[in-house]
């Protein structure tokens, strides 16, 4: 199976830390401060993987203690791994990685031949229960068919297939993520697509729900038999996955030995699991190396059953208002400390107003309250351990957690059952519709902070699927539409994971696009936050696209009274494109920026800013222009035009001394700004003489690029160069 990981790298230097969080018993107020960029990237869940990274410690002696065992240097978030954060890619090139995930320890299942027969002619419909890893065997199919490393590209279930064409001679697979309900395939399109792909030498494997009259309608009116994706027996599954994890024999046995009678593998491996399951328990036992008493209660930990067990666990808890609070704070905020959980649960229970009891307290004939009710000023009205037990959770261990400015210790309160927390909440969304609303009123009034402003927009996400219908995304636009950032950053979150669903998207990329035209500055910035957020990094054309729409809107307001929302758009398209271009699309987003500038209807200077933005993220630059690729001219362009004008001199300037000063320790980034400033000195105007005064003044001995900015100087001060002046 394919995990979802979510990668990190340390921050570049120069950049400043995220905004301290206000101090406990502060609420959010209605109006909250605009964060800084680096604090809006962790909300919106960029990927910082442009982000360079060094450790400079100069006669330093690093590690000088003695050392037992394998060492490894990791830097990243404690939750790594955990997020949506990089997410599938949903519209684009697949990376080599998610493929090379989807292969490891992959178990062919006994229909595997005869698709890989069926891809060979044509578009391959692959049906399947969610589940039932469809995606993980349609990378497999097209691995094989396409050859192992092969360029892979996915589409979006809204892609136009009578509209489509093969545009990258590179690719040979596709993967189509469903197809959209109100355009069905035709004969003559499917036709159509299947000389494209032949002529393309590519092949495409469509993944489709397991629904009755789709299918019904794909074989009597295509008449293609859809290839229903069973999984393999749990049993074949595991014993694959688990030698892919610990190749060696004698440690496998040494892992199994831990379980105790009471734990039989045969017993563990019901025939319901699916694959994704079965990985969890190949990674229970694994992470248990071998002890039994970390392997403890085994059975009871797996995700499988949690769903069946939650009508029974509301049933236990219906005359139990603080269980019930507690028990819809931790599904939404399951893994984080214990004392924000039972926050959230506390200011739910009052924003509930006896909403959450189930007995109203008995009045006399006056009306005035006689007692029967519990009182929720009690400070010790349950405790913590009463709380977890009575929801079957438990409280970890003390942990560092280094998130934020500053280290402190947090033990997180986490659910015996895997994935029960999605359960209860998706069983209380679809059964309990009066709750929805105070669960919305509860969550979008949330205290700004990564850690909780992440939970929240995932589970506003996820709702919206589990509703559905014409009003799916009412309470993501009522996020969009708030005057608080907070709420904004959850909606642009949420509205990744409501794309996630192949009917949803359509409704979600048109209220963008209508968002993006909007006169209210609200909408416009959530719409940018989200072309930053998983949505975006998904589908970076779509974003590109929306964030020159918010620019042009920008220019279009022009008036004193607009200035202060233009400064907050033009601050969420700065974000939107440095998390677009440390994901991985450097090379769109860099030309892009050469086209927008080029475009009369831009404003010029707004475009020099956010190329001044991107600087501070310099890996792929440096390797362009210590190698002379065709991009490093458009770079050097784009930097003298970003010195000589002034509103872009201050960030242009004082990125390129940072990046001075990290080269020094580098090769090639020593020759990739040495070739920069060789070309600058070659047409020295105001701009390049103004740097070359700062790097003089701020340089040391070993810059590169310093020697340049001297000689420069000189033979301007002789009289040689007059450009400057």
């Amino acid at each position: 199976m394919t995990p979802d990981e979510e990668p990190q790298s340390a921050e570049p230097p120069g950049l400043a830390p995220a905004a301290p969080e206000p101090p406990p018993g502060h609420g959010p107020s209605r109006t909250d401060a605009e964060p800084d960029i680096p604090e809006l990237l962790d909300a919106i869940g960029a990927d910082r993987r442009g982000s360079l990274s060094f450790v400079y410690a100069p006669r330093g002696n690093i590690n000088s203690g003695a050392i037992h065992g394998g060492q490894r240097v990791h830097n990243g978030s404690e939750n790594e791994g955990k997020g949506p954060g990089e997410g599938r890619v949903r519209e684009g090139l697949i990376p080599e990685s998610e493929v090379q995930a989807a292969a490891f320890g992959f178990t062919r299942p006994n229909w595997f031949g005869e698709a890989l027969k069926e891809l060979k002619e044509g578009p391959l419909f692959l049906v399947g229960r969610p589940g039932s890893g469809r995606r993980t065997a349609a990378l497999n199919l097209l691995r094989e068919r396409c050859e192992e490393g092969a360029q892979l590209r996915v589409l979006d279930s809204v892609t136009e297939l009578d509209r489509w064409r093969p545009t990258d001679p590179s690719a040979r697979g596709y993967l189509m993520d469903g197809l959209f309900p109100s355009r069905p395939l035709g004969p003559g399109v499917l036709g159509h697509m299947r000389s494209l792909l032949k002529q393309a030498k590519a092949h495409m494997v469509i993944t489709l729900p397991d629904d009755a009259a789709l299918l019904r309608r794909l074989e009597q009116e295509l008449h293609v038999r859809p290839i229903r994706c069973v999984p393999p027996p749990p049993a074949m599954v595991f014993g694959s996955y688990f030698e892919e994890m610990v190749p060696d024999q004698r440690e496998r046995e040494r892992l199994l030995s831990a379980l105790s009678r009471s734990h039989e593998l045969s017993d563990l491996l019901v025939p319901e699991l699916v694959p994704a399951e079965v990985v969890e328990l190949v990674t229970a036992i694994t992470a248990a190396d071998g002890d039994p008493d970390a392997l403890g209660d085994l059975g009871g930990r797996l995700s499988y059953r949690a769903e069946q067990e939650v009508p029974e666990l509301m049933r236990n808890l219906r005359g139990d208002p603080d269980a019930l609070a507690f028990l819809l704070a931790a599904s939404v905020y399951e893994g984080l400390d214990h004392r924000l959980v039972r926050d959230e649960a506390t200011r739910l229970l009052k924003l509930s107003e006896g909403r959450l009891t189930e007995e109203l307290p008995p009045t006399d004939s006056s009306g005035a309250e006689m007692g029967g009710r519990p009182n929720p000023d009690f400070v010790f009205r349950r405790s913590l351990t009463d709380l977890l037990h009575s929801i079957r959770a438990v409280r970890q261990d003390h942990a560092i957690s280094t998130e934020g400015t500053y280290a402190h210790s947090v033990q997180r309160v986490v659910f015996v059952r895997h994935r029960q927390a999605e359960a209860v909440l998706r069983h209380v969304w679809r059964e309990y519709g009066q709750l929805s609303d105070l669960l919305v009123e509860w969550l979008r009034e949330v205290e700004r902070s990564t850690e909780l402003t992440r939970p929240v927009g995932q589970f506003m996400g996820r709702a919206a699927r589990w509703g559905g219908g014409r009003r799916a995304l009412r309470h993501i636009q009522a996020l969009a539409e708030s005057d608080r950032t907070t709420s904004r950053l959850i909606a642009a979150n949420a509205l990744g994971i409501a794309a996630e669903d192949p009917v949803l998207v359509a409704e979600v990329r048109y209220r963008l696009q209508r968002w993006s035209l909007a006169a209210g500055v609200h909408l416009r910035t959530t719409v940018a936050y989200t072309c930053g957020a998983g949505f975006g990094l998904a589908r970076p054309d779509l974003a590109l696209g929306l964030l020159h729409d918010l620019l042009l809107g920008v220019r279009s307001r022009p008036g004193a009274t607009g200035q202060d929302d233009d400064g907050k758009v033009l601050l969420a398209v700065r974000v939107a494109i440095l998390s677009l271009f440390q994901a991985g699309n450097e090379a769109k987003v860099f030309a892009r920026l050469v086209e927008w500038m080029n475009a009369e209807r831009l404003d010029v200077e707004q475009v020099l800013l956010l190329f001044s933005q991107l600087l501070q993220s310099p890996g792929w630059f440096m390797r362009g222009l210590a190698d002379a690729t065709p991009e490093a001219g458009a770079a050097v362009e784009f930097v003298r035009r970003a010195l000589n004008t002034e509103s872009s001199f201050d960030a242009t300037c004082a990125a390129l001394l940072r990046w001075a000063d990290w080269a020094q320790w580098d090769e090639t980034q020593f020759r990739a700004v040495e070739n920069l400033f060789a070309e600058l000195a070659r047409s020295m105007q105001f701009g390049e003489f103004r740097l070359f005064v700062e790097m003089d003044e701020a340089g040391a001995d070993g810059w590169p690029g310093l020697n340049t900015a001297r000689a420069s100087l000189s033979r301007w001060r002789a009289g040689e160069r007059g450009e400057a002046a």
